[in-house]
């Protein structure tokens, strides 16, 4: 039976910018901004299929949301308070590049009713960002931090990413120290991957091994925990009550809205994503209802696979009754192996959790048990 949902996160996807990073894999348009007031009314129209749900939770992704100017902010959040109910005490995060985000532009979106930014620094090594393709350096990132405070903000995420090929221990922790460091509130992870579609894949760039990169991974938490960062999912880090409400609502299978070119929805039983080209995308955007590309109807038994999957990915672990018996066999296994634990929990019962070895291997696992 498909659970009723009477809330739901929306997400804005903003796919605009400047030039493409060498490992980016997303949904973008490159040197497509002036084609910006043309998508923001798209999105709108988009927006109005929509009306009258209520919203727990926005989310501006991209691309770079924060390429959009202050007009445009003010047209969509004018759409979106029109158009829904907002929760009382609502987060609304913007994702923001350093080069596009400044100290006046944070205070309009702070007064506009952003409660949340997501600054994408990736690393405080000058070396790394030119290797990522990136258009800031280490000084205009931490410019564009320190802006977002004088804004008042107070609930950032920062991102770091790690792996870099022959990245030493020393210059992990180094990175590790000045992002942590900064004082944000959140702090999200990511190991350098070669996606199919980017330039790094095109190129066949090399990664350090698995062995080396493991080692990375384990260091970086116990040295986030010294700024009073507690990790919460197998990527995400954030002091007490500021873990992200909205991707909290993702792996917990909440219901959500995908409003712009390539994005998702889900309402509890089907998952739908609309067009990904840009053309396309603002060529239909009078008639919002054939946007949906595609979308799959999923079934009750993978419903309870993605709970179980999302559930260990997060530290809260998930039901140790919420596993089929036929998966059973297998995951006591993984307990003996040191991959799984459980613990007894008032209210839940016997909880199942990864361990710091499991979490090395969490994506091999989550294969075997599908």
């Amino acid at each position: 039976m498909q659970k009723i949902f009477t809330n739901f996160s929306l997400y804005v996807h903003i796919p605009f910018c400047s030039r493409k990073c060498l490992f980016c894999s997303f949904v973008i348009a490159v040197g497509q901004e002036h084609r910006r007031e043309e998508y923001v009314k798209a999105l709108i129209n988009e927006m109005r299929m929509h009306r009258g749900k209520n919203l727990q939770t926005i989310y501006f992704g991209g691309g770079t949301p924060s390429a959009l100017n202050e007009n445009h902010f003010d047209q969509l959040m004018r759409e979106i308070r029109n158009n829904f109910s907002l929760n009382e005490n609502i987060e609304i995060t913007l994702e923001a590049n350093p080069e596009s985000i400044d100290a006046s532009k944070a205070k309009f979106l702070k007064n506009l009713g952003f409660t949340r930014v997501s600054l994408g620094l990736q690393s405080m090594n000058d070396r790394f960002l030119k290797f990522l393709g990136r258009n800031h350096d280490a000084r205009l990132g931490l410019k564009a931090y320190e802006g977002l405070r004088e804004a008042g903000f107070n609930n950032i995420n920062l991102d770091l990413m790690y792996g870099f090929p022959g990245e030493s221990m020393d210059e992990l922790l180094q990175d590790v120290q000045a992002i942590g460091g900064l004082g944000s509130e959140h702090l999200s992870l990511y190991s350098l991957t070669i996606e199919p579609n980017s330039r790094f894949f095109i190129t066949q760039v090399k990664l350090d091994d698995e062995e080396k990169l493991a080692q990375q991974y384990l260091l970086i938490a116990p040295l986030l925990a010294t700024h009073g960062f507690e990790q919460y999912e197998i990527s995400n880090f954030s002091k007490p009550g500021f873990q992200s409400a909205h991707n909290k609502n993702y792996w917990l299978g909440g219901a959500y809205l995908g409003v712009g070119m390539g994005a998702h929805g889900f309402d509890g039983r089907r998952r739908s994503w609309n067009i990904s080209h840009l053309q396309e995308y603002l060529q239909r955007a009078g008639r919002p209802q054939e946007l949906v590309e595609d979308y799959e109807d999923l079934t009750d038994q993978q419903l309870l696979m993605e709970k179980i999957l999302f559930g260990l990915r997060m530290n809260a672990g998930i039901n140790y009754e919420a596993v089929p018996i036929e998966k059973q066999a297998l995951i006591n296994q993984w307990i003996k192996d040191g991959f799984l634990e459980t613990f007894s929990s008032a209210g839940v019962g016997k909880v199942l959790k990864v361990t710091d070895k499991g979490r090395l291997v969490l994506d091999e696992l989550s294969s075997r048990l599908i």
